[in-house]
């Protein structure tokens, strides 16, 4: 049912902490950003006209609540969703830039990346206008942006004032279009299945999970300029650290809604990073670039079939193990989480051509180069050659829940899943925190088969002979 939908969104500033390491346990950098804070405050029936309050404390008119939320800024800024047939109304107070050196009064605007929308509401300061500064305490001076998307897919929202400086800062987040239920009704065959299980309003871009993938890169030291309110001329921009999500590696393994770093920061709901399917599911990763660099997003594992390209349909079907997203950019891309046990659970578990198993080489390699003296553990400090793979939510150590775990590669009784795959820039130098590997834009997909059973006793013989 068609609804309109009403945000509160306020711009405000705040410090993040990000990782300086691959464990997230070391003196964490804090950085300096700018933001939108707030949600969804209440929705409105279009038949009926009658509404519902979603978060009262959200109501610009809510002045306590309001000004508690002065300082508290991260990056992203809150996720929006919405279908094809909604309206969309996005109300914008400037709380202003108080935590810097200096306090700044920059106005702020809200623009609608790839949104087809009338001069006026386009966010554009050189074109329209700019939300000024609301005192502390006083009535909130807001202005109310409204936009009615075309076609679904993923798009995004950012400041436009000063636009160079204030995306940097963070001042941006993702807005999501699902097609109209009616466009998609023919396909929904099961009570499980809504129009939010859909792409665009073609049935193959039916997914069963779907993640929203934000890339974006910081330069500290532009940071650090807006901070102290010194110099920093734009065209020396040199990123230090490369985020998913407001995240840089291992803090990707964590849940949107969960306390990172030693000033703890969470993000805004819907942004997990941390990719867990089961296998034969469809899912679908919603690639955006608000970053000032193309990415090369490499997904191991699968090629993904390209669904949607900012925000229209993509008609081709082109499958991609690669994707460039440039900066502005979003690519919708579906995979398919396939068993890959016909190949490589022979090998793996009983050897094959001559090898032996590859457990038993593990094994092996693990023994003899402890004796040669040159054993490396795996990551995570494991004890053998094996990673110790970060399971969802990640490290015991420092401020992480969660726990490194050496998962069942077949150590114990030979199950074949969960499989473990990386997804990351291929700017393999971005994959750094300030250059120290691995950490940067680097996420985990885990793929799970429930009720497996253990790989059957090895069969060391050959087949009949061929005819």
């Amino acid at each position: 049912m068609a609804k309109r939908l009403f945000y509160s969104l306020y711009a405000t500033d705040g410090f993040i902490n990000l990782p300086t390491d691959p464990t997230g346990c070391l003196l964490r950098r804090s950085i300096y950003v700018f933001g939108f804070v707030g949600g969804l405050w209440k929705i409105q029936d279009k038949c009926t006209g009658k509404f519902t309050i979603i978060d009262s404390e959200l109501d610009p008119s809510n002045i306590t609540a309001r000004d508690a939320l002065r300082g508290t800024a991260v990056i992203p800024s809150p996720l929006i969703k919405m279908d094809a047939d909604d309206e969309l109304f996005i109300t914008l107070t400037n709380l202003g830039l108080l935590r810097a050196k200096e306090p700044i009064l920059d106005v702020h605007t809200i623009h609608i990346h790839g949104g087809h929308v009338a001069t006026q509401v386009d966010g554009v300061p050189e074109t329209s206008f700019g939300v000024p500064v609301t005192p502390i305490g006083e009535p909130s001076i807001s202005i109310t942006y409204y936009f009615k998307p075309e076609t679904p897919g993923s798009y995004f929202y950012h400041c436009h004032q000063e636009a160079a400086e204030h995306v940097q800062m963070g001042m941006y987040g993702g807005l999501i279009v699902y097609p109209e239920a009616q466009d998609v009704s023919r396909y929904i065959t099961s009570k499980n299945i809504t129009n939010r299980n859909f792409a665009n309003i073609n049935y193959d871009s039916f997914f069963d999970k779907e993640y929203v993938i934000l890339l974006s890169d910081i330069d500290s030291t532009w940071h650090d300029a807006v901070e102290n309110q010194t110099d920093f001329n734009a065209v020396n921009f040199k990123p230090d650290w490369w985020l998913v999500n407001g995240r840089a590696f291992p803090d990707t393994l964590l849940p949107a809604g969960v306390d990172v770093g030693g000033d703890a920061y969470k993000v805004p709901a819907g942004y997990d990073s941390y990719v867990h399917i089961k296998n034969g599911q469809r899912f679908l990763l919603r690639l955006i670039n608000m970053g000032y660099q193309p990415v090369p997003w490499h997904t191991h594992g699968w090629h993904g079939t390209i669904v949607n390209k900012d925000a229209h349909a993509h008609p081709h079907g082109e499958s991609v193990f690669t994707q460039l997203v440039g900066s502005g950019e979003s690519y919708d891309l579906i995979f398919m989480a396939d068993d890959k046990r016909k190949l490589y659970a022979d090998y793996i578990f009983c050897g094959k051509g001559g090898f032996p198993s590859l457990m038993n080489q593990v094994a092996d390699a693990t023994a003899e180069s402890r004796n040669a003296g040159t054993f490396m553990p795996g990551f995570g400090d494991s004890d053998t050659l094996w990673a110790n793979t970060p399971k969802e939510g990640g490290t015991t150590l420092c401020p992480f829940p969660g726990d490194f775990q050496v998962n069942n590669y077949g150590t114990i009784d030979n199950f074949f899943f969960p499989q473990f795959y990386i997804a990351h820039n291929h700017d393999d130098y971005k994959v750094t925190n300030n250059g120290v590997y691995p950490g940067g834009q680097l996420i985990f997909i885990q793929t799970d088969l429930p009720n497996e059973r253990p790989h059957p006793p090895c069969n060391l013989g050959f087949a009949p002979k061929c005819k």
